[in-house]
């Protein structure tokens, strides 16, 4: 092997590699690595006899240094029998060789000088007998940190375009939401204008009635007066009165106290002009639907916290005593109350099955169902579904199957598809199928 070949064998330690694995050297070691490092480098500058020195110094100092042991070896099996100046000369003659000159530069050793080193060592010897392995350091030029920084930058501008856009499309949004919201304060100024409006005619109405009223009850109670000449006229009279009493008592909102007094008035004995008919049939429907309004209201209350039995009843007088059916169809073109007739014989009909009153929910749905309304319409699939299940709590297990079929034919969208073929399973079951 000659110096030449040699060369390719040559691998300094890193230091700064171990110092980034946290790798901490102690002095000796330190200074052997040093020490080889510095062999190495008169290698490179073909100052054999002053590497062989060196290494040696390395080996005598760590004998289980390997790797120093064995370019000592290879140095030492170079030609010793020329003299260092002919070793020098000859080096240099194979650099002039080549196209590229190199400085020749002479290293001083000091050993407690700490050489810095950029080649990379396979292991170093430490804390005895120890291999530790070392990384090529790389190294970030300006231009790459420069590209880098640019990159950053053009990525944070393009997030912060998007946010911008982001921010100014829910700006708009909000803008048109507001501008589509109503005035409220010209609303509540507006209302409470019509309020005080309602509450003199109010006033004025109640005034009038009650006069009447009086005047009836003055009539009444003079019964030597020649208007009591006869108990027709009486009769006419207490019908009257029956009849600006109830309509007093709506416009006070005692809307259960009105009906009562309506319901005690015999049209038979009374005497009504034109608008006393208007007003008696008028206060009647008034009373049924204020008091229809409330029954639902505190129905549904109880419906939505499960308390069937409760809500059941609140329904069922509704159903039973108070809707004006006749005008139900006025009332569905009603936006406050539409459909609430029959909204409330639904529920019903839901509650009376929940508490085993199967035969009263199956009357519910059947009222609705030939309405023909537009909440019956609107729940065609609905009445159906849950009037199977009625049928099924009566056992008519044949009347339950033909009605959850119906549902899954003919509406095979609904969400209740799913329910009806789970308890059309259990209907057949019951039929032997």
């Amino acid at each position: 092997m000659d110096i030449n070949e040699l060369q390719k064998y040559l691998e300094k330690i890193d230091f700064n590699a171990l110092s980034k694995d946290n790798v901490k050297l102690s002095e000796d070691d330190a200074y052997v690595g040093e020490l080889y490092n510095s062999a190495i480098d008169n290698i490179k500058q073909y100052n054999i006899d002053v590497a062989r020195i060196k290494l040696s110094r390395v080996v005598k100092l760590d004998p289980t240094f390997e790797k120093a042991k064995i370019l000592l070896e290879r140095i030492n099996s170079l030609e010793s029998d020329r003299s260092l100046g002919e070793k020098i000369e000859e080096a240099l003659d194979k650099k002039d060789e080549k196209d590229k000159p190199k400085e020749k530069k002479l290293v001083k050793m000091n050993e407690r000088d700490k050489i810095k080193s950029k080649s990379i060592m396979d292991f170093l010897p430490l804390h005895k007998k120890n291999l530790f392995s070392s990384k090529k350091k790389t190294k970030m030029t300006p231009l790459t940190f420069i590209k880098l920084q640019m990159v950053v930058i053009v990525t944070l501008l393009v997030i912060i375009l998007i946010l911008v856009i982001v921010i100014l499309s829910m700006k708009s949004k909000y803008d048109n939401y507001i501008s589509q919201q109503p005035d409220l304060q010209k609303q509540i100024s507006q209302l409470q204008s019509e309020k005080q409006e309602l509450s003199y005619l109010y006033q004025n109405t109640v005034i009038q009635y009650e006069d009447t009223i009086n005047k009836l009850e003055d009539s009444l109670n003079s019964s030597d007066s020649v208007m009591l000449t006869s108990k027709q006229e009486a009769d006419v009279l207490l019908q009257q009165n029956r009849l600006y009493y109830s309509k007093y008592l709506a416009l006070t909102l005692k809307y259960n106290e009105a009906l009562k007094v309506l319901n005690e008035i015999d049209l038979s004995k009374a005497s009504f002009s034109s608008d006393e008919n208007l007003m008696y049939n008028e206060t009647i429907s008034e009373c049924k639907r204020n008091i229809t309004i409330s029954l639902y209201n505190s129905g549904n209350k109880l419906y939505q916290d499960l308390k069937y039995r409760e809500a059941y009843d609140n329904f069922y007088s509704v159903w039973e005593n108070y809707p004006d059916y006749e005008s139900a169809g006025i009332w569905d073109k009603d936006n406050t109350y539409s459909n609430i007739i029959f909204d409330s014989v639904y529920k019903m009909s839901k509650c009376a099955f929940e508490i085993g009153e199967y035969k009263i929910a199956i009357e519910g749905y059947s009222f609705v169902e030939i309405s023909q309304s537009e909440f019956a319409k609107a729940n065609k699939e609905g009445i159906i579904y849950h009037s199977a299940k009625a049928y099924a709590g009566i056992e008519d297990y044949l009347k339950a199957e033909e009605l959850f079929k119906k549902v899954i034919n003919e509406y095979p969208n609904s969400d209740l598809v799913t329910y009806a073929k789970e308890r059309l399973i259990i209907v057949q079951q019951k039929l032997g199928r």
